[in-house]
């Protein structure tokens, strides 16, 4: 054994200017249990000079009272509650109230058994910053010998604290998502997330959910991790909390929970907004773990676990109102069935006043009780062409079937003239001059019946019982004046589509033959790509070069993306291969029904809606909501850069055609390139910025020419576009 004395021997055994081996070189071994280091074995000098020259966080317990010897890298693990007072001292005195009860079988087992053993992610309370902490590690136990008989246990450690807590709170983040896609009312939505919570005690020990009342106050709604005489003080918030900007931290009483033996002390107090804070949707108070720190980390789980519960209300919230909106839906929904069931064998009929009897026993059917009449001016008067039901008066009867003169009937030259419905609540004879009406006739609602762009004549309908036109009557009413107007001009488009469907024919037998193509010649070599690529990364064996695995990953995702752009181009094909199935569409309707779609997968995000009234077209239905979805979902992919996109969706009606135009204040493109747009793999926008496959537009030009329109696009980079379709009305 070699003798260490003097200056020189002290800086080789304790070598560097690190804390450690400053504190070493000072420290009075000849008090402590090891002796002067000049009798210390060469195995113990070897491991304490390995310590304080690594970076690895070390520990050495010396002798079978486990003396504490340690480096630089291992004095964070300890605390400012533990270092320095833990240097030379017995580990069952360093960690005696917190890590070591649980660890004296490890260190028995290599003491006495020469056992080593290694855990990973271990967790190890620790009371190192003033109160116990969870705290988590890697660590190996390794007994060292001298002369074949153990005399201490050498630990190598990895604090994954974080690492462990962010894994946990992101598993949780993740199932709280997972969860709440199949919740679709708030107390679904409740449920869901005091589930969620209750399998995650350590970060979530308590969780506290208010919603408004009918008063306007927060109620308790729910809780988790808490006894019901715990949650019961919390039942109605306090009204600053009502109105609480921005998170808060409250110091509450002692409330005792599951996970941990101390109790939960503070609160965090989150309140639940819309995206633009204009509605307060509840209250949500979240227990602070009490074994860690508020930290940066704490804060940023707890506000995303926030945020997710107020973006899941607001949903649901949506939901309600989207429900509300959907009983005017659903009027106009039955008047196109209606119409379409009375039509089905009118397919072919090119008579427009059978088509005008249709939409009035329509009307009388979705408007019980109601009578309609049908006028078409000549001369100098309005002649009754058509009509439906009982008016229940010989004398009205009798005006009714004579005719009224050009100027004195305003019911009906004020549709005539304006193109538009004229709705009274309450019927005005004077209106008509005629004041024996007075006697039955309790409301009116006249409509001009167009026919390509020029009125031909003015459907009247009478309600005889007392009340006001609701929204959903003016929609069933409206609905039918589109699809009459649309079924009169079915008949002169017929012979136009007819030629289109000839001109289109020969483009989709190429289409048919190069969708075989794709299928074929394509796939073949893509599928051998990804199949050689994945058997040469298993001749490789791993591991592999990160390079050699960096350029296999490309090889992999560019026969991915080869296979989303072979797909792509099969839906270009088949839009066009695929046989028009005409009827009458409900262009508000597919716009309502894309924009739901949309709005689900992008509930962070403020989106301000602005859609017009829309008209109804002839066309096929599957193919024009193609079309409005690729033009509604660039309008949402390309203003995610923005705070609040601003879409908007209106529509043109002119003589010889239907013009439909959606607008945005997203990224825009370079208006010297704007014939590019609406070609197969054109793109104006790289990929990292915008994904896409370059052919949604192409496949929107595609369709709309099938339907015999023309499309359109106007844009200023950075400030927006404006895409539009325009389809023909014969």
């Amino acid at each position: 054994m070699t003798e260490f004395d003097g200056s020189f021997a002290f800086d080789r055994l304790f070598p560097g200017d690190g804390e450690m081996s400053v504190r070493m070189r000072a420290f009075d071994w000849n008090a402590s249990p090891l002796g002067p280091p000049h009798g210390w074995p060469a195995e113990l000098r070897t491991y304490v000079n390995l310590m304080l020259t690594s970076r690895q966080p070390m520990y050495l317990a010396w002798t079978h009272q486990l003396i504490a010897l340690y480096n630089d890298a291992y004095r964070p693990i300890l605390g400012d509650d533990k270092h320095p007072a833990a240097l030379g001292s017995r580990t069952a005195d360093i960690f005696g109230q917190d890590g070591y009860p649980g660890l004296k079988p490890v260190f028995d087992a290599a003491l006495q058994g020469g056992d080593s053993v290694m855990f990973e992610n271990l967790l190890v309370p620790l009371v190192r910053h003033g109160y116990m902490e969870e705290c988590y590690f890697d660590v190996s136990y390794s007994p060292v010998s001298v002369a074949g008989q153990v005399q201490g246990v050498f630990c190598s450690v990895t604090e994954t604290t974080e690492r462990v807590l962010a894994a946990r709170r992101t598993r949780t983040l993740a199932d709280l998502t997972a969860a709440l896609l199949s919740a679709g009312d708030p107390q679904q939505v409740i449920r869901t997330v005091l589930d969620v919570a209750r399998a995650n005690p350590q970060d979530l020990p308590a969780v506290l959910l208010h919603r408004p009342a009918a008063d306007g106050t927060m109620t308790l709604a729910g809780s988790a991790g808490l006894s019901p005489a715990d949650a019961a003080p919390f039942r109605r918030a306090p009204e600053a909390w009502g109105v609480a900007q921005g998170a808060q931290v409250l110091d509450v009483a002692p409330l005792p929970t599951s996970a941990w033996p101390e109790p939960v002390r503070q609160l965090v107090l989150q309140p639940l907004t819309t995206p633009d804070q204009s509605q307060r949707l509840g209250l949500l108070l979240l227990g602070v773990n009490p074994r860690r720190e508020l930290n940066q980390a704490a804060w940023d789980f707890l506000n995303l676990f926030s945020g997710q519960v107020a973006a899941a209300l607001h949903a649901a919230e949506l939901t309600r109102h989207l429900q509300e909106r959907n009983a005017e839906l659903d009027a106009r929904t039955r008047a196109l069935e209606g119409f379409a069931e009375l039509t089905r064998d009118l397919i072919l009929e090119t008579d427009p006043y059978a088509l005008i009897q249709t939409a009035q026993r329509l009307v009388g059917d979705l408007l019980p009780g109601s009578a309609t009449v049908y006028y078409e001016p000549e001369g100098d008067r309005w002649q009754l062409k058509l009509r439906t039901g009982e008016v229940h008066d010989p004398a009205l009867e009798q005006v009714i079937q004579a005719g009224v003169p050009l100027e004195q009937a305003r019911n009906l030259t004020i549709p005539w003239h304006s193109g538009a419905p004229y709705y009274q609540d309450v019927y005005d004879p004077a209106t008509d001059s005629q004041p024996l009406a007075t006697r039955t006739v309790a409301s009116t609602a006249t409509i001009p019946v167009v026919v390509s762009g020029t009125v031909r004549g003015v459907l009247g309908v009478m309600l005889f019982d007392q009340r006001r036109w609701t929204a959903a009557d003016k929609a069933v009413l409206q609905s039918v004046e589109g699809s009459l107007n649309l079924s009169l001009q079915r008949a002169q488009s017929l012979e136009k589509i007819d030629a289109q469907h000839r001109s289109i024919s020969k483009v989709n037998e190429e289409l048919e033959a190069f969708a075989h193509s794709v299928s074929h010649d394509l796939r073949t070599p893509v599928r051998h790509i990804k199949g050689f690529n994945a058997l040469l990364r298993r001749a490789l064996g791993t591991p592999i070069a990160p390079g050699v695995d960096r350029y296999l990953t490309v090889v992999s995702e560019a026969a991915d993306h080869m296979d989303t752009l072979i797909d792509a181009l099969l839906d270009l094909s088949q839009s066009s291969r695929k046989p028009l199935q005409l009827g009458l569409v409900d262009l508000g309707l597919l716009v309502e029904h894309a924009r739901k779609e949309l709005e689900m997968d992008a509930l962070d995000r403020r989106i301000v809606w602005s859609i017009h009234p829309l008209p109804m077209v002839q066309g096929d239905a599957d193919l024009l909501r193609q079309v409005l979805q690729n033009l509604l979902g660039n309008a949402v992919k390309y203003t995610r850069k923005r705070s609040e996109a601003h879409i908007e969706v209106w529509a043109e009606e002119h003589s010889g055609d239907v013009a439909v135009w959606v607008r945005d204040n997203g990224a825009g493109f370079d208006a010297r390139y704007v014939d590019r747009l609406f070609g197969v793999f054109q793109r104006l926008h790289r990929s990292d910025e915008f994904e896409g496959t370059g052919i949604g537009l192409a496949n929107v030009r595609r369709i709309v020419e099938r339907h015999g329109g023309t499309v359109t696009a106007t844009g200023t980079l950075g400030e927006g576009a404006t895409f539009g379709f325009r389809l023909p009305r014969t």
